[in-house]
């Protein structure tokens, strides 16, 4: 029905953005060299080596990847987003690895570089947009779908064909399994009959595609759909099933060919390799920031909480990690020694066993500062949902526990939408939230909210 991507279509992106990177890493050796800003040297000091080019040009092109650039969009919106979160991953890595490689390339050419090729990439992309609107609408020819099935998950494969008109599809409506079938609450798709009048509809709408919705895993459902395949066999038309497994699945299906063999997956790894190596090193740049800039601050909390009332500095808490794994968080004291037993697993702002100075770090977040250590040892991320303690985690539903296939975070969406003012059934949908919309934009959004959140103070006790 669609292809994912066009291989003539992938073929001109690869080549344009490769082009893209190489010549924005060519334009800021000269506006380097030519400009005159910042620290002055020999020209040759200046030009890129090969290597470098050669590494931009793959670490561009496997973030555009993974980010998804190259897959088809339905608006230009979704692709500049894309853009942005690829162009962002790439560009952490780029310069990790200059970190690693060449420590002596000039940082503000290496900006002169990442500004250029975003803009260089994003006006390529509005170009190309604009004439192959234009374009498809001139030559492409329509391809009718018909959905049978009226379901609300039939109806979301109906709205996702007419966002994807560009790509010359068409949805010609829905066909009932029998006429006692009813449409989903608020949902009013254009029915055009039962399976009984297929092949009538098929020949005045001249149907290119059928898409056979599959609710129901029993032998009835099975035989009727073996039926209208039978029935479409006739037919030249293209054949889909589209069962729902959307209750089963933790957060995407996948399917693969095993020697013959269909096989769709229910639980699959949430972030790629490179997404894991990129918001690895997004982590350990944040954390080792709020350390080392943070180290005055650290000293000062540690003698107030000594001062105020006996006891460690530092408290422990077993939580619940990514997967279900226990692991110690650390956050500075807040609490008289052993008043934490018993808690009744809500804040309380007036709860008498916070201390004074425990009042004032709660009330600015900076108890938390400690866990940027559990960030540093991989146990925690930067932007994650909320590490839980174990007596509240027995007593998940199973759709909760979907919040611990992202490793746990300092900071989540949940703390930025309320944080301690929300209740508490809440946290996890945000977090199912966060997790479904990841990407590295979204971390860095979070980030900075969250700094507005501390200052304000909002909903922290």
């Amino acid at each position: 029905m669609i292809r994912p991507v066009s291989p003539r279509r992938l073929a001109f992106f690869l080549l344009s953005d490769f082009c893209l990177v190489w010549g924005a890493l060519e334009l800021a050796d000269y506006l380097r060299i030519t400009l005159g800003v910042g620290r002055t040297g020999p020209e040759l000091a200046f030009e890129t080596p090969l290597t470098v080019f050669m590494i931009a040009c793959t670490v561009w092109i496997l973030g555009f990847w993974q980010a998804r650039v190259y897959s088809p969009h339905h608006n230009f919106g979704l692709q500049l987003r894309r853009i942005i979160t690829g162009h962002w991953m790439a560009s952490l890595l780029f310069l990790g690895m200059l970190y690693i490689t060449y420590r002596d390339y000039s940082r503000l050419q290496a900006l002169y570089f990442i500004v250029i090729a975003f803009v260089g990439i994003v006006a390529h992309r509005a170009v190309v947009w604009v004439l192959s609107k234009r374009l498809s609408q001139r030559f492409a020819p329509n391809r009718c779908v018909l959905i049978i099935g009226v379901s609300e998950y039939a109806h979301e494969i109906g709205k996702t064909i007419q966002h994807h008109e560009w790509a010359g599809l068409r949805l010609v409506g829905y066909l009932k399994y029998a006429l006692d079938d009813m449409a989903a609450d608020g949902i009013d798709p254009h029915i055009l009959g039962t399976v009984d009048e297929l092949d009538a509809v098929i020949d005045q709408r001249q149907v290119d595609e059928v898409v056979i919705y599959i609710k129901r895993l029993d032998d009835d459902v099975f035989n009727r759909v073996e039926q209208i395949v039978k029935l479409l066999q006739r037919r030249a038309v293209n054949i889909r099933l589209a069962p729902d497994y959307s209750e089963l699945a933790y957060f995407y299906l996948s399917t693969e060919n095993f020697s013959g063999i269909p096989l769709i997956g229910v639980r699959e790894a949430i972030l790629s390799p490179v997404e894991r190596v990129a918001k690895r090193v997004f982590d350990v740049i944040v954390s080792l920031g709020v350390m080392t800039l943070g180290l005055p601050i650290f000293g000062l909390i540690m003698l107030a909480i000594r001062v105020d009332s006996p006891g460690a500095v530092i408290f422990q808490q077993i939580r619940i990690g990514q997967y279900g794994r226990p692991f110690r968080m650390l956050k500075f004291r807040t609490m008289y020694v052993d008043s934490h037993t018993n808690h009744p697993g809500y804040k309380d702002p007036d709860d008498p066993r916070v201390t004074r100075i425990g009042r004032f770090l709660r009330r600015t977040s900076l108890d938390e500062l400690p866990q940027f250590i559990n960030v540093l040892r991989g146990e925690m991320s930067v932007v994650g949902p909320r590490p839980e303690l174990p007596e509240f985690v027995e007593k998940y539903e199973w759709w909760q526990r979907k919040r611990f296939e992202m490793p746990q975070g300092v900071t989540g969406w949940w703390q930025i939408n309320g944080r301690a003012d929300r209740p508490m059934y809440l946290n996890t949908e945000d977090d199912l939230f966060y997790i479904s919309h990841y990407s590295l934009w979204l971390d860095t959004q979070i980030v900075l909210r969250t700094l507005l959140a501390v200052i304000t103070g909002r909903g922290a006790y």
